[in-house]
């Protein structure tokens, strides 16, 4: 994937102005706003620009929460590098608007970009905020707007704000509203759960007692596909996060595996071993109906994942002796091999543009590795640091999560695109392992 040199912004759209009409100067005094110069970007973690985030005023109880989740989130995008705050020369409380501070106490403190933010408390439990993000080497605004929360959920307004400081010196929408679905011995057997981006707000799908696998969201975010031994044999269920029901869709003989979403949502790819040699059919979400089959070659065929697109699937097979990736189209016919270097290649999973295929090969250890869906520009994301499994995309296509063990128990770790910057995301017991990166969720 190639993105494009991104440029700062300083023009509020329209759903952006009428938000601040209450705290800033009338909108078409904004919109007319000079433009800022560019930075030049290809992936968060290439080049890090310095940010200064000082804390937020307005005196609301809730501001340290906020602000160490706020911090957390920017150091976690890869997008910045945060400047301590006990360097700081602008006195404490300071204002956030023009006019109300000195750009030259950001610059000499090494300053490219500063976020001010403002947090009060407000009737009825809410919380709100207002973040100005500014270009301090250009002695500019870029952009400013105003959220309104519940005062239980300062991380989610925190998560809001930090969204749109890197959308207004970016011009891309930051990942914090998303979340994971993995499996996980939080409770001493591996059941289902979803948690946010950055690892918090821990919630279990399953509490059956028995092993559960391979979750996999919907194109909606409001299903998850997985498979489960509850029932004595490895059957597939989709989970109705909204309505909190399971269903059974598969208990076919064998082995009813490695569910994947059709980017449309009305199909799944999946492994069954009808006759005893596993390999990728369809089925139909809903009524678990077999829709097609997609191999049937000698041997083990697994993990069918589409393209971004529908009209393409990636999978496993050892046709050629050993697990390698292939690409096919969604029917299975044009099957192409992409995957030559080792001897054991698995768990293909598609880039958002659906120009790379991230997956797993095994040198000693499980390391994490992208290539073309030619077959060509092979690039290694881990090396050295424990196993690395389960990759998967960001929506956005800017990093790539996986679970690793290099400290220790086995967590949530992401990396961006080109590797140079990786961060934990889970932290506590451990043990999560098949991460599955949600689409991007409604506030």
């Amino acid at each position: 994937m190639s993105a494009p040199a991104a440029r700062l912004a300083v023009v509020l759209t329209p759903a952006f102005a009428v938000g601040l009409l209450a705290i800033t100067t009338p909108a078409p005094a904004e919109a007319q706003a000079p433009s800022a110069p560019g930075f030049d970007f290809t992936y968060p973690g290439e080049k890090k620009l310095t940010i200064a985030v000082p804390r937020p005023i307005g005196g609301s109880g809730a501001a340290s929460e906020f602000y160490e989740v706020l911090e957390n989130d920017l150091r976690l995008s890869g997008w910045f590098e945060i400047i301590p705050a006990d360097g700081f020369i602008e006195p404490a409380g300071t204002g956030i608007r023009d006019g109300q501070f000195r750009y030259s106490d950001w610059q000499s403190v090494g300053a490219v970009v500063v976020g001010k933010t403002l947090l009060q408390s407000r009737s009825g439990n809410q919380l709100y905020a207002e973040v100005w993000t500014y270009d301090a080497s250009a002695e500019r605004r870029l952009g400013a707007r105003s959220f309104t929360g519940s005062g239980d959920n300062a991380r989610l307004l925190a998560h809001k704000v930090a969204n749109e400081i890197i959308f207004r010196v970016t011009n891309r929408e930051g990942p914090f509203n998303t979340r994971f679905a993995a499996a996980a011995t939080l409770r001493g057997n591996k059941e289902i759960y979803v948690v946010d981006f950055d690892g918090y707000n821990v919630r279990a799908v399953t509490s059956n007692g028995s092993i559960n696998v391979e979750p996999a969201w919907d194109p909606s975010g409001s299903k998850i596909a997985f498979t489960s031994w509850m029932q004595g044999e490895a059957d597939l269920y989709v989970a109705d996060l909204a309505g909190k029901v399971v269903q059974k869709v598969s208990g076919r003989a064998g082995i009813d595996s490695a569910p994947s979403w059709h980017p449309k949502g009305g199909l799944l790819a999946v492994t069954l071993a009808i006759g005893g040699d596993p390999d990728v059919f369809t089925l139909d979400p809903g009524t678990g109906r077999q829709v097609g089959r997609i191999t049937s070659t000698a041997g083990i065929d697994t993990s069918g994942v589409f393209s971004p697109d529908g009209s393409r699937i990636a999978f496993v097979s050892e046709r050629a002796g050993t697990p390698q990736i292939y690409v096919a189209d969604a029917n299975g016919g044009n099957p192409q091999r992409i995957t030559f270097q080792g001897n054991y290649n698995t768990e293909p999973a598609w880039s958002p543009e659906g120009d790379k295929i991230a997956f797993v090969g095994r040198d000693g250890n499980f390391d994490v590795f992208v290539v073309g869906t030619d077959g060509k520009g092979l690039e290694r994301l881990t090396q050295g640091q424990g196993d690395n499994e389960g990759p998967t995309w960001s929506p956005d296509g800017y990093y790539v999560a996986f679970s690793s063990t290099r400290n220790g128990a086995a967590h949530i770790w992401a990396s961006t695109v080109n590797g140079r910057h990786q961060v934990q995301l889970t932290r506590g017991k451990g043990g999560y392992t098949n991460p599955d990166w949600s689409p991007r969720l409604g506030w």
